[in-house]
């Protein structure tokens, strides 16, 4: 009896051990599944992307990030593409990329063949008579923009993709409420807009005009005033004199319109002259010299050191400026530049100014250039030592930098309204020849950018497409040849043949 009680009693014990073992076993099931769910949850709204690739193929300029943070409305992007269209891949890489940056951004696909009722549909939307296949539509509000194939894809061998560029072009086309009105004086031998040669402006222009800037040219002894609707007013390298005129009118413009102001100017050589700029300029606390910056530092076999005129600037010659605070990692290059100095504020001219660009610290003003037969050297007490600004900004001190002033600092920047000025002791950087240069163009627009107190647009902009090309001389692809016709195949035919005869043996 006490044996089949012992049994029993057994049993009952393992019985309830299976019990627990199995409740805890779905238990812990369930919680498992539970923290599955809630770690995709999470991944599915707070994930990280990597782009591994060295040209940073799948990744968006920090302009365009700028940009994508600081929508206010939301945008919708329908792809119009079919999906074995070249580079449609690429096309929803890119704006994926744009969608996960921001959530004003709604990506749609549809395919125009297979969803015709979806095109009718998206064609009443926007008040379209067609809508053409291949496009990407951008929407925001009432207004929309059409995208091309022709105008992301370069259909030139190497094909070219522009998508970022175009794309964000596109988004600042529908968002912005206005365009910026750009002006840009003529009549005094200024670089030329349609200017396509190695010294014209044409590039630039057409960077402007890709960012949704309304380009127009001034003339102002026709005009005789600064137009109400200019939001920047641009003098790009003039090589003839403004007149009183003229100068009064500028003064007019950024004195009672709170005016917004970009020069270009180059040192007095050659073909430039004193443009009566400078008088200006100096009202508001900007000293442009008439000398050129310049530097030893070329070591040539044969000519030993020589002495140049081409400023790089990078990294710790960029001073602390919202314009240039994004550009430590690339260059800019001027070429013969002019010093351009900022003065102190004072209580009958608060206007605070700070330096864009510097020289090298062994770079020097040179107050004899171009004089025939001499090379530049630094002469202690007519040429200024370096290191030397090259560009400058302009802007009012606010009331506490003012009483910084009156204890002896220097006042910080200021976000205050009011005029602002971008000074350039150069005008070549931003010509044809120099601005496909990343650091030229950058620091250009974002120039503008800042005048105009638009800092979301501000930063780098889109890497140029990522092209790569093989060179092959004549003997090199002849002996490609040769190797992939006659070699390759023979070793292949010789190891075959000598492991016949091995075998043979």
């Amino acid at each position: 009896m006490e044996k089949e009680k012992s049994r029993r009693f057994n049993v009952s014990g393992l019985f309830r051990k299976k019990a627990v073992i199995g409740t805890n076993v779905v238990l812990m099931t369930l919680i498992a599944i539970g923290i599955f769910a809630f770690v995709s949850y999470i991944n599915a709204r707070h994930y990280v992307r990597f782009d591994f690739t060295s040209s940073g193929r799948f990744s968006i300029s920090d302009k365009t990030k700028n940009i994508l943070k600081g929508l206010q409305a939301p945008v919708t992007v329908t792809v119009l593409f079919n999906e074995g269209e070249m580079f449609f891949d690429g096309i929803m890489d890119i704006l994926r990329e744009y969608e996960y940056q921001s959530d004003k951004i709604s990506l749609v696909h549809v395919d125009p063949i297979r969803n015709p009722t979806k095109m009718r549909e998206l064609t009443e939307r926007i008040k379209a008579e067609n809508i053409q296949i291949n496009t990407v539509i951008v929407e925001c509000g009432s207004k929309a923009k059409h995208v091309g194939q022709a105008e992301v894809i370069e259909k030139e061998f190497p094909f070219k993709f522009k998508g970022e560029e175009v794309f964000t072009a596109a988004i600042l086309s529908v968002t912005e409420e206005k365009q910026t009105s750009i002006y840009i004086t003529t009549g005094h031998g200024e670089r030329g807009l349609e200017d396509y040669d190695r010294q014209g402006f044409s590039d630039i222009i057409t960077a402007l005009k890709r960012d949704n800037f309304n380009v127009v040219p001034l003339d102002l002894m026709t005009r005789k005033e600064v137009p109400a609707d200019c939001d920047v007013l641009i003098i790009a390298g003039p090589t003839k004199p403004f007149g009183s005129e003229e100068i009064a009118l500028m003064r007019n413009y950024v004195d009672n319109k709170k005016g917004k102001l970009l020069v270009c100017l180059e040192p007095a050589f050659g073909p430039y002259t004193r443009t009566g700029l400078e008088e200006l300029l100096k009202e508001y606390n900007i000293n442009v010299r008439t000398d050129a910056v310049v530097y030893n530092r070329v070591q040539l076999p044969f000519f030993g050191l020589q002495t140049v005129a081409e400023i790089y600037v990078n990294q710790e010659r960029y001073p602390e400026h919202r314009i240039t605070q994004d550009m430590k990692s690339i260059n800019s290059v001027f070429f013969g530049a002019c010093p351009v100095e900022g003065i102190p504020p004072t209580n009958d001219r608060p206007y605070q100014t700070k330096s864009l660009a510097m020289g090298p610290d062994n770079s020097w003003g040179e107050t004899e250039i171009g004089i025939a037969n001499k090379k530049p050297e630094f002469t202690q007490d007519k040429d200024i030592p370096g290191p030397i600004a090259i560009a400058a900004t302009v802007e009012p001190v606010d009331t506490a930098a003012q009483a910084a002033v009156a204890h002896g600092s220097f006042p910080k920047e200021s976000s205050v309204e009011g005029l602002r000025l971008a000074v350039f002791g150069d005008v070549d950087f931003v010509a044809n020849e120099y601005s496909p240069n990343p650091g030229n163009h950058d620091i250009f627009l974002n120039s503008i950018n800042w005048l105009t107190q638009k800092e979301t647009k501000l930063g780098i902009s889109a890497k140029p497409p990522d092209v790569r090309r093989a060179n092959v001389a004549p003997e090199q692809m002849k002996l490609i040849y040769w190797l992939s016709v006659a070699v390759i195949p023979g070793l292949g035919l010789l190891t075959g043949t000598f492991v016949w005869w091995k075998r043979r043996r």
